[in-house]
């Protein structure tokens, strides 16, 4: 019976209803019948048969049921034809005015695409968890020894082990670039990094190809063993599977990969190789102050951040107390891995971000002054098609629609140059920035594209919406004269060109307070000569260069082979370079002086460098003179100090001839000497930080294995590339250069993150700019049409082109110097946020507000020009004859 249903929908209800009953009726007659002929009476068969059929009520239930699904069927095929008739009608309105489609399309675009491309960049950053097991519970350590941020020494590695119990494991780390012997090719450095053996344990990794470490690879004497990055087992070994277990050379040893890791999930992010973090015994109990480690660990389940560095402050407290020798105070401070990776990216991607939604916004209010536009326009279509019974709703969806297809367009057009912005941003963005090159557009920011669409669809099918007036006859009497907006619209558009320039001051002012910083430090001297310098680096591998002697020997004969190349003015080789990074800070001891309790002795950063560095690099000498090539081992020592040492450790006297005492790894090791000469300061960490004390020694007499070599010239520093190659490899055929780049190079990378900063911010002000400028022409030039008659009336009683020229661009000016107010007060609470991002620029800057009013003003005027040449030009019987 209930196939009788399914198998004729389309029937009425009455019809069906009339087949039920009739079926019914049947099937009650034929189980009467069979009953009466079992022996019962006619009576109470037919009652029998009615207690048997009784689903006569779940007939009719699915009936009532049919009524429903059929009606909001009918209702649903309804909206689907109103909907394709919006659909078809908004394509056939917006292609009958290109000119406004595409408008509205393109600021859309920009606003979104803009979105769109950063917020990929915030989301890969800020947002995107870490590719580590529960990366959450990862932190990483900082050490503060009596106050200020150092590294950690190896002791500490088992004291934290031993008595934390709010972390679970830890691992320390540090850097080792190794260099890669390969059969008939030139040897390469591998950015290298030692771990802990459970250091991948920690961040929940497993090797794609082999294994990793595992216990006992960390202890002295255990085998030597490797793991590769994705990037190098492609690049060097083809990327095949067979390399686990392979035997390579590494900085003159053998060492047998025993693992590859998976792309994109490793950590540091840079390193291309692991090699075990091996502490010898006598480091694991007498070097504490030996600080050049870092620590990360992975937190106990249940327990916070805050939880664990409370307990860690207590052990370190506990650890001062036992050795007092090397600490007056130990405090560790546990930060979220992540956390400490993009600690320096975060404030200036949120400005970044704020700067593209104030774009958003800006493009939001030129599509909705559009719009509002476009409504006044079409108040009489709208009345007539009231007046031929379409209800308020129905106009409402009509609009709606229309709205949100220019958002669609409007978001495809936005991923066109999200894409497009992204290679952009990808080319401008300086590799010192983590995790910036991981940005993609993924789902997430698809979906948020969409999402940004749909509402501004939405909100902007409603302000036109609201506009829908009731009164049909004005409506249509008012159409035979041409348009006439409400006062209230017209002070909505006012009101939107006003947020729009006070939006566009605030970008301005935070543009122009970063590059006027970018300005003030490219005009910093970093205290050398960076031009004509060409830099490289070269690492000695211990096995072979293990001895002072064997360093020693290594630079006497790379250095005169350099000098002899053609184009060569000077050549020199220091441990560290200004700007490159890299520092080593010691502990000295002034001699005559009272000495300074344990852990109070002051420090200072320390160079070794050849004789020839200083005039190589163009650092000038103050006073005295520099160490010769005289100073060599059993030779009085001799060292250089800069200007901040002299004035931070010798503010009233006369530094030459003092000698100074340096803790070198160890106390039981001193090394020093007297000062001969001061030279000038070097900006050694950042051209916006301070020059520290620098105190300079002979490299003969302090030799390192870590070698920075520069090379003065009277030819393209690059053209010498391939010469000091050939040099190196005259002296040893293993060892690669590395790092090879312009002195410049290193000044240029110094300021490149404010540079990126800098450069995004003003393109979004300049695009907000436009947008503005665009805004507020489109309603001037708008209220010229709509004051045609009156600007009639004017001129025939007497007004001149020139008088209503200057009225209208005193109308423009008017919105223009209310958006100035209003955004100088916001760009005076936010340029407040930025602040960490300037360097000699106060946040109220004077002169940048002042360009950046007197920039406002001129496209003001310049975008009223226009419409004012209009409304000079109006014919007054054209302009009246609508009355």
């Amino acid at each position: 019976m209930r196939r009788h249903f399914f198998r004729f929908p389309w029937r009425t209800r009455r019809q069906i209803g009339a087949d039920v009953d009739e079926e019914l009726r049947f099937h009650l007659d034929m189980r009467a019948a069979e009953l009466r002929s079992l022996g019962m009476s006619p009576e109470a068969a037919r009652a029998e048969a009615m207690r048997q059929f009784g689903d006569l009520d779940d007939a009719r239930r699915y009936l009532n049921a049919v009524d429903r699904a059929t009606e909001v069927a009918h209702q649903r095929t309804e909206l689907m034809g109103d909907l394709r008739q919006d659909l078809v009608y908004a394509l056939r309105k917006l292609g009958a005015a290109p000119a406004f489609t595409i408008t509205v399309a393109l600021t859309l675009a920009l606003g979104i695409g803009a979105n769109t491309a950063i917020f990929s960049v915030v989301h890969a950053v800020l947002l995107q968890p870490l590719p580590f097991f529960q990366p959450d519970r990862i932190v990483r350590m900082g050490f503060f020894y009596n106050g200020a941020p150092d590294a950690g020494a190896p002791p500490e590695l088992n004291d934290f082990r031993t008595r934390s119990h709010t972390v679970r494991s830890f691992a320390m780390y540090s850097g080792a670039s190794v260099n890669l012997a390969r059969e008939g090719a030139d040897p390469e450095l591998l950015r290298g990094v030692r771990v802990s053996a459970n250091w991948f344990r920690i961040l929940g990794i497993t090797a794609a190809h082999g294994r990793t470490f595992v216990d006992g690879e960390d202890l002295e004497g255990a085998a030597r063993v490797a793991i590769l990055s994705d990037a190098v087992w492609r690049r060097d070994f083809n990327a095949d599977p067979a390399v686990v277990g392979r035997v390579i050379r590494l900085s003159g040893e053998q060492v047998t990969v025993v693992g590859v890791m998976p792309r994109d999930r490793a950590y540091p992010l840079t390193a291309e190789l692991w090699l075990p973090l091996v502490f010898k015994t006598s480091e694991l109990a007498q070097s504490r102050g030996s600080r050049y480690l870092s620590m990360i660990g992975r937190l106990a389940p249940g327990v916070s951040v805050a939880q664990a560095e409370r307990e860690l402050s207590q052990i370190g407290a506990s650890l001062a107390l036992e050795y007092p020798r090397f600490y007056r105070s130990l405090a560790i401070q546990p930060q979220p891995l992540q956390t400490a990776i993009v600690s320096d990216l975060e404030r200036p991607l949120l400005v970044i971000m704020g700067a593209v939604a104030f774009v958003l916004l800006i493009a939001c209010a030129n599509v909705a002054n559009l719009l509002l536009v476009r409504a006044s326009a079409r108040e009489s279509e709208m009345a007539v098609r009231t007046a031929l019974g379409a209800g308020r709703s129905r106009l409402a969806r009509q609009l709606i629609t229309e709205t949100l297809l220019l958002s669609v367009l409007g978001a495809l057009g936005g991923l066109l140059l999200a894409r497009w912005g992204m290679t952009a941003l990808l080319r401008l963005a300086p590799a010192s920035l983590p995790l910036v090159g991981a940005a993609r557009l993924d789902p997430m920011t698809l979906g948020l594209t969409i999402v940004v669409a749909v509402v501004t669809g939405l909100v902007f099918g409603l302000i036109p919406a609201a506009q829908l007036g009731t009164d049909v006859a004005t409506a249509l009497r008012a159409g035979s004269r041409g348009v006439r907006s409400s006062h209230l619209t017209t002070r909505t558009r006012g009101g939107i060109v006003v947020a729009e320039v006070a939006l566009a001051v605030t970008l301005l002012v935070g543009a122009g307070l970063l590059l006027r910083s970018f300005e003030r430090l490219l005009s910093v001297d970093p205290g050398f000569r960076p031009d004509s310098v060409l830099t490289f680096r070269v690492s000695l591998p211990a096995r072979s260069y293990e001895s002072d002697t064997a360093q020693r020997m290594f630079v006497d004969a790379l250095t005169p082979r350099l000098e002899a190349l053609p184009g060569v003015r000077q050549a020199a080789v220091a441990s560290v370079l200004p700007l490159d990074g890299s520092d080593l800070t010691l502990t000295l001891a002034i001699r005559g002086r009272p000495p300074v309790p344990p852990n109070e002795e002051p420090a200072t950063e320390v160079l070794s460098a050849t004789p020839g560095f200083f005039s190589a690099m163009g650092i000038p000498v103050v006073r005295g003179r520099l160490y010769t090539r005289e100073a060599q081992p059993g030779t009085p020592k001799e060292i250089v100090v800069s200007r901040a040492f002299v004035q931070h450790f010798f503010p009233n006297e006369d530094p030459l001839g003092r000698y100074v005492d340096l803790g070198w790894y160890e106390d039981a090791d001193r090394r020093g000497g007297t000062i001969v000469g001061v030279v000038g300061d070097v900006k050694q960490v950042g051209l916006d930080q301070e020059p520290p004390p620098m105190l300079y020694l002979p490299y003969a007499q302090a030799p390192q294995p870590n070698l920075r070599v520069l090379l003065r010239t009277n030819v393209p520093p690059s053209s010498l590339t391939k010469p000091a190659q050939a040099a190196l490899r005259d002296i040893d055929g293993e060892l690669p250069m590395f790092s090879i780049r312009p002195l410049g190079d290193y000044v240029t990378a110094s300021i490149g993150p404010r540079r990126f900063y800098a450069t995004l911010v003003t393109v979004f002000a300049i695009v907000a700019l436009a947008l503005a400028a665009i805004g507020l022409y489109g309603v001037i030039a708008y209220a010229v049409t709509q004051r045609a008659h009156e600007l009639g009336v004017r001129l025939a009683l007497g007004a001149t082109g020139r008088r209503l020229a200057a009225m209208v661009i005193g109308e423009g000016l008017s919105l223009t110097l209310g958006g100035l107010v209003l955004g100088i007060v916001v760009a005076a609470a936010v340029s407040r946020v930025i602040g960490s991002l300037l360097f000699g620029v106060s946040a109220l800057d004077p002169i940048t507000i002042g360009a950046v009013l007197t920039v406002l003003l001129v496209v003001a005027a310049l975008a009223s020009y226009v419409p004012a040449r209009r409304a000079a030009r109006v014919d007054p019987l054209v302009a009246m004859r609508g009355d």
